[in-house]
């Protein structure tokens, strides 16, 4: 498995799920559904005692079921979450079915508890084949997650309307607990695959997180056995895994599971307590949403973080367009003097004609036209220039998120969107999907970096252009100093010292803290303006973060020596 990637939730995690499940909510009510993304829905139950949210995902990269937190609100609906909130409220949720070893679930709503089942949600999690299915009590699709043409399959079409049909019977060898090692090594004997694919097309019910798991579990002698042919793996590591296989299949019958993670990146549910060095131990719910929250909220930065990008680098390609566009044209303005020289020569002519004079007049106007627009090109091309700047600013705000490893990424996505909306405000994009901000600032789902420095001074660190301004005008006071790199975009730095004379030491780190979270903290060293708050000026004409200053005194600072104090000393960023 690829790390950073999420685990698959195979039949053996989805079998914990529902166990759990099956104790919590049966029998519940359904009360509600919403559905906050194409290929996820979430609906709420509520029991005697408490209300439960399931949230369910086709998504081909990472189907699964899971019970939630409450989530935040929708304010949108969608054609199916209206379906299953007005055709399921106040059924009573009364079976959860599922073949052993297969991974469609099936849930059965009735009037209430004792009545005959009306209605049905089923869910095939099966890679990019997951879907969810809405059905009468006669199997007939009311709704669905996504609609299967003719087309697009010959064996299954799936749309509303038609007949529910079962997916493709999975033909493999049922695990049992009753097979000798013999037999299982003549089983899988029979596949000339690695151990892994042995397994995998052998028997139901395996996945290759699940021989991932075996490998582990075993403590073998050597490491990636899983990807060795039978034929050169040693009589005894075969054997340690196949008391593995067995554990697992025990386990996976008597409903005996424990939410184990490993660094962070991969899990099992059937590891107990103290089997597993290098495991957190961590209650099972939470345990796997917390881990899929962690790695889908990942996947949603980076495709963040190439959508702004993918901005900034077009919204830069037609600013040098426009700017190359006023350039040349202002060296067509400069002839200006040119086409009077040409009118003066023909009206000093003795012979002039009425043509000459028509020809003389045109020329005397394109020069003066021409010499009155070179003082509104220039202006334009500042414009543009501007803007190149402040998408270079953008840009280095975005570099400067990876400043902070392991930070939270719930506080990583809010940063972005906020990156995202204030370059889709300042160049006027309808980009779908942006956050809307809060009406004042005190409302901000992000906050700036906050540092002590040794002698216990605040160092504060905006990482977008609302936090820059934040910091150098409303959060700041007199005797406080401003940093920010020399002729390069980075985020501003200011330090709290209008209590105290800050130390050298105290000067020396801000720096160090310009330099770091600047365009330039791939170099040595990076020169870095300090300016006092009070010789700091907003522009006014300009977007948040835009300033001018006086008075300004040129220090060095080091990136490197302020990515060590950060990593060391940082204790807060939200």
């Amino acid at each position: 498995m690829q790390k950073g990637v999420p685990q698959i939730m195979d039949i053996t995690s989805i079998k914990s799920v529902l166990h759990d499940l099956s104790e919590e909510v049966l029998p519940s009510r359904f009360e509600t559904a919403q559905q906050p993304e194409p290929n996820i829905i979430q609906f709420c139950l509520r029991g005697i005692n408490n209300q439960t949210w399931i949230e369910v995902s086709w998504d081909s990269d990472s189907p699964r079921i899971l019970t939630i937190n409450r989530p935040e609100k929708i304010g949108t609906e969608s054609t199916l979450s209206k379906q299953l909130r007005y055709g399921l409220k106040y059924m009573a949720l009364v079976t959860i079915e599922q073949d052993k070893f297969e991974r469609v679930i099936k849930f059965g709503f009735a009037k209430k508890p004792g009545d005959e089942i009306k209605k049905y949600l089923v869910f095939e999690l099966m890679g990019k084949h997951s879907n969810i299915f809405y059905l009468d009590n006669n199997q007939k699709i009311i709704a669905v997650g996504k609609q299967i043409k003719s087309n697009q399959s010959s064996f299954r079409v799936v749309s509303t309307g038609s007949i529910y049909s079962e997916p493709p019977s999975n033909m493999k060898k049922e695990p049992s607990p009753n097979e000798s090692y013999e037999e299982w090594k003549e089983s899988i004997s029979s596949v000339p695959e690695s151990l892994k694919y042995c397994l995998i097309n052998t028997y139901q019910g395996v996945s290759p997180i699940l021989t991932k798991q075996l490998e582990t579990f075993s403590n073998l002698e050597s490491v990636e056995i899983m990807n060795k042919n039978i034929d050169f793996i040693s009589e005894t590591n075969l054997k340690k895994i196949y008391q593995s296989w067995k554990i697992w299949i025990e386990r996976f019958n008597k409903n005996n599971f424990n939410f184990s993670i490993f660094d962070n990146f991969f899990y099992s549910v059937w590891f107990l307590k103290n089997e597993i060095i290098n495991k957190d131990n961590i209650d099972q719910i939470d345990g796997l949403e917390n881990y899929y929250n962690f790695h889908l909220k990942q996947k949603k930065i980076e495709a963040l973080i190439k959508k702004i990008d993918g901005i900034i680098f077009k919204q830069t390609n037609l600013e040098k367009k426009n700017f190359k566009l006023q350039s040349d044209l202002l060296i067509n303005s400069e002839n200006y003097q040119l086409y009077k020289e040409k009118a003066d020569k023909i009206f000093m002519t003795h012979e002039i004609q009425k043509q000459d004079i028509i020809k003389g007049q045109k020329l005397y106007k394109k020069s003066k036209k021409l010499k009155r627009a070179q003082n509104l090109i220039k202006e334009r091309m500042n414009i543009y220039k501007n803007k190149l700047d402040r998408l270079e600013e953008f840009s280095a705000l975005l570099d400067n998120l990876n400043s902070l490893k392991n930070e939270n990424p719930t506080t990583r996505l809010n940063l972005l969107d906020e990156i995202k909306a204030e370059i889709c405000r300042e160049f006027n994009l309808r980009i779908k999907n942006i956050r809307e901000q809060t009406k004042d600032a005190s409302g901000l789902e992000s906050s700036p970096i906050e540092i002590n420095t040794p002698k216990g001074l605040t160092v504060q660190i905006g990482r977008n252009m609302r936090q820059n301004d934040l910091i150098s005008f409303k959060f700041s006071k007199k005797g406080d100093l401003w940093f920010h790199a020399q002729e390069s975009p980075g985020s501003h730095v200011v330090l709290k010292s209008s209590s105290q004379i800050p130390s050298d030491e105290d000067i020396q780190i801000s720096a160090d803290l310009a330099a770091l979270f600047s365009k330039a903290k791939m170099n040595i060293k990076v020169p870095i303006s300090l300016v006092n708050i009070k010789d700091l000026q907003k522009i006014t004409k300009g977007g948040p973060g835009c300033v001018s200053f006086n008075n300004v005194e040129i220090l060095w600072g080091n990136p490197t020596r302020g990515k060590d104090y950060i990593k060391k000393n940082l204790k807060k960023a939200i």
